[in-house]
């Protein structure tokens, strides 16, 4: 395991080690090369708290600091620390150190570290090692440590970057489109690593933020009270008496010595006059403001305190560590040493300030809680990138992103407008976290002008014994749920899954052929659960315990979302062919960039997709109608996959209706077949079929339909079973088939035709464009109602194409 960084002080000597970490530096340098984005631009940092005396620091085994310096701080010339990386740590301690740990809000940081005394030549040391997983920002390591009976504490900062991702512009895009929606939920109080907490408008009140910003203002609060303690404000503030003649005392008023000598000539002697004098007193109102400012951090602090004592009392629950909890009643000490001063208890309640306060903005002490308290009570108004707090794994915002970015292309790109809105689906749970409530209750609903209507959910859950879709076997939990309506009369219901999945393909496999090394894949066994959701959910139909229920499978396609890095506008998709035939793969989704390469859409293909899935915008040139919609769906290549030995099909008497042209240099007896119904062939050329599945179409065909001309009228009195359908080259074809030889090997479909069947009536109608050679596909259940043949309406259109 090789050394990484290391450091020397007076003290002691630190050490980090990790697995060899070239690949996610290789990996994070592509990252921001794709980006544009030079690395001198975002350097990597340690930083110290407070400043120490590095007499030796050496990074990769390289010495970068050969003399005693006071450093705050030390720059690397590569970045070290990334996600889902292992680090060992050690502490090696110079002088006799009784005790060291460290002091994380996460217990299970704690828990990882050991303290080794000092055992013969063996000196004392600290050793433990961290997993960062999914969590990436500032990871702040604070040593404590007690040496010569005196307790000492330093701090070891440095930044855990993504690989896959830029951590300084897609992650910003990610928080700003969950913000719009779920503002609030993306902060956590305790993880291994905090970010910096941008400027916001919300106005609710969050623990977490006045948390944070407390611990940020929290010296220069203690600073000012100290102060304040030791010199309060104090003002001359009239007392009033009522006293009796004989014990005034002091200088009296004229116009009261005047009162008391006629009161006594009058023989009044136990009359009490009123006297009033002036006082030092501490009970003004800045001092009252003080009060109330320190009471109600206390008890905001105590809340604190109390409640996360009792979420981390079981033991399954044991998230905080012991030395945060302990940090907590640290901050309330000076508070509670404030509030026992002897002039504290002089003070009356606070009723508001009557005008501006000089004291409170300008007198030492008085004005540094003054401000405090004003960034507190509208912290989230003021708070800037100074306060920092612990953020959700970035797999988690990944997913949440992923879901929310769904919603946005079909409000923005597909014209759907949105019906039932779950943006406050949020609530407060333990640790003051905000939780989404999944399922289908958290689910956004929407509706466009055609009719088509979509339920969007976040990890619903699939179980036994449910009403509509469920499983048989073992619950599912998808990531992501899109489910589409399409209008009556038909009101069917399509649903494909999407799971986000924060990972990139880091090995190939000897069977798999995908370069790695130049296109991003998502992992296999994230192909894998695709195949498993696709699999376990089964629509029931008829009553669920029904001996003749219906049973369907509803998922039309599930994909796996990554962060896979592309040009969208201009390559491929590496799993397109696999969508296409199986309804199985991936999408790379990733903010949409900017900069350099404005050609860079980060959801295009996705996009496309749910384009060619569901429709467009019903106010563009190219529109399908819901009908067509569910035609596309039916006839694509993953949906035609049927088990082996069995045929699906969606009509069982579709039937092509063409005109019967002639041809020059047929043979009559070719046309003459059709009218006396001997004929046992019809062929067309591939060209015709414009149809995009037109496989899938052409083996559904049951009957063929011609028109034939009769005078002035088209008429249909007959049509003909298919037997078969074969693609052929033209070459190939027999004169008894075609009633023409040819040369060609331009490739036609072959049609083997069954005895024809007479139709109840003759569909007659006026021919247009002199029975040109156009094709119409519809039900022969249709054709037999209908009498006029320009009202037959196509089942497959040409807006397959």
């Amino acid at each position: 395991m090789p050394e990484l960084f290391r450091i020397q002080t007076a003290h002691y000597e630190f050490t980090v080690w990790a697995s060899d970490i070239s690949k996610r530096q290789q990996a994070h340098q592509q990252t921001l090369d794709k980006r544009g984005i030079c690395a001198n631009q975002q350097p990597a940092i340690v930083h110290f708290s407070p400043t120490l005396l590095i007499t030796e620091a050496s990074v990769l085994e390289s010495l970068v600091v050969q003399t005693a310096e006071h450093l705050n701080c030390l720059t690397l010339d590569r970045a070290l620390f990334f996600e889902n990386m292992q680090y060992q740590f050690e502490w090696i301690f110079l002088d006799e150190v009784t005790h060291a740990e460290l002091g994380h809000r996460l217990k299970s940081v704690n828990d990882s570290f050991r303290f080794a005394k000092a055992r013969g030549r063996m000196p004392a040391r600290l050793t433990g090692t961290i997993n960062t997983q999914n969590d990436v920002g500032w990871m702040r390591l604070p040593l404590r440590y007690q040496r010569a009976g005196i307790k000492l504490e330093c701090s070891f900062s440095f930044e855990v970057l993504p690989t896959k991702m830029d951590l300084h512009s897609d992650l910003p895009a990610m928080y700003k489109t969950i913000d719009q929606i779920y503002p609030l939920w993306r902060f956590s109080l305790a993880e291994k690593t905090e970010q910096g907490v941008a400027k916001s408008k919300q106005r609710d009140p969050f623990p977490l933020f006045w948390l944070a910003h407390f611990n940020t203002l929290r010296k220069k609060l203690e600073q000012g009270l100290k102060i304040i303690s030791q010199s309060p404000h104090s003002r001359l503030q009239p007392q009033v008496s009522h006293v009796r003649a004989d014990r005034l005392k002091g200088r009296l008023s004229p116009r009261l010595v005047t009162r008391v000598k006629q009161d006594l000539v009058s023989g009044i002697f136990d009359k009490r006059y009123r006297v009033e004098k002036k006082h030092l007193s501490v009970d003004t109102p800045e001092n009252r403001f003080i009060k109330m400012v320190v009471t109600q951090c206390k008890k905001q602090l105590g809340k604190f305190e109390t409640q996360l004592r009792k979420n981390n009392r079981a033991p399954d629950k044991q998230r905080i560590s012991d030395a945060f909890l302990a940090e907590l009643a640290s901050w309330q000490l000076p508070l509670q040493h404030i509030q026992n001063q002897s002039f504290f208890k002089e003070l009356g309640p606070f009723n508001g300030l009557a005008s501006e306060s000089l004291v409170l903005q300008q007198k030492t002490g008085y004005s540094a809680v003054y401000q405090v308290w004003q960034e507190l009570k509208f912290y989230l108004d003021v708070l800037g990138n100074q306060s920092s707090v612990s953020m959700k794994s970035v797999a988690e915002i990944y997913e949440v992103w992923c879901f929310l970015m769904v919603r946005r292309i079909l409000i923005d790109e597909l014209g759907f407008i949105e019906k039932v809105s779950k943006k406050k689906s949020l609530k407060l749970k333990d640790f003051f976290e905000y939780q989404l409530k999944d399922g289908f209750t958290g689910a956004f609903e929407f509706e466009r002008s055609d009719g088509v209507k979509i339920r969007l959910a976040h990890e619903p859950p699939f179980k036994k014994y449910a009403d509509k879709v469920r499983t048989y076997l073992v619950s599912q939990q998808p990531d992501i749920l899109l489910e589409v309506t399409f209008p009556k009369p038909s009101d069917k219901s399509f649903i494909w899954l999407f799971d986000a999945k924060y990972r990139i393909k880091t090995e190939n496999n000897r069977f798999d052929h995908d370069d790695i090394d130049v296109l991003d894949h998502v992992p296999d066994d994230a192909i894998n659960q695709m195949h498993r959701y696709r699999d376990a959910l089964i629509k029931v139909t008829e009553g669920l315990h029904s001996t003749n229920s219906n049973k369907s499978r509803p998922v039309f396609g599930a994909f796996a979302l990554y962060p896979g890095y592309f040009d969208q506008e201009n390559e491929v998709n590496p799993y397109h062919h696999a969508i296409k035939e199986i309804g199985i793969g991936a999408f790379a989704l990733l903010p949409s960039m900017a900069g350099e390469k404005q050609n860079i859409n980060g959801h295009f293909w996705l996009l496309n997709f749910l384009r060619e899935q569901i429709g467009d915008k019903p106010n563009l040139k190219v529109h399908y109608s819901s009908n067509t919609l569910e035609e596309r769906l039916y006839v694509q290549e993953a949906a035609r996959i049927p088990y082996y030995g069995m045929k699906q099909m969606l009509y069982q008497d579709l039937t092509m209706t063409i005109a019967l042209g002639h041809s020059e240099g047929r043979a009559p007896e070719y046309y003459d077949g059709f009218i006396n119904d001997s004929a046992s062939h019809y062929h067309m050329p591939e060209a015709t079929f414009k149809l995009k599945f037109k496989d899938h179409v052409l083996k559904e065909i049951c009957y063929l339909a011609l028109v034939i001309k009769d005078g002035q009228d088209a008429v249909i009195s007959k049509v003909w079973p298919v037997r078969s359908v074969k693609r052929m080259k033209r070459n190939l074809l027999k004169i008894d088939q075609t009633g023409k030889q040819s040369k060609s090997d331009e490739v036609y479909f072959i049609f083997e035709l069954g005895n024809p069947l007479k139709l109840k009536f003759e569909v007659r109608s006026i021919p247009q464009n002199s029975f040109r050679a156009s094709m119409k596909l519809t039900t022969l259940n249709l054709l037999e109602k209908t009498k006029i043949f320009s009202e037959l309406e196509s089942v497959y259109d040409e807006a397959l194409v």
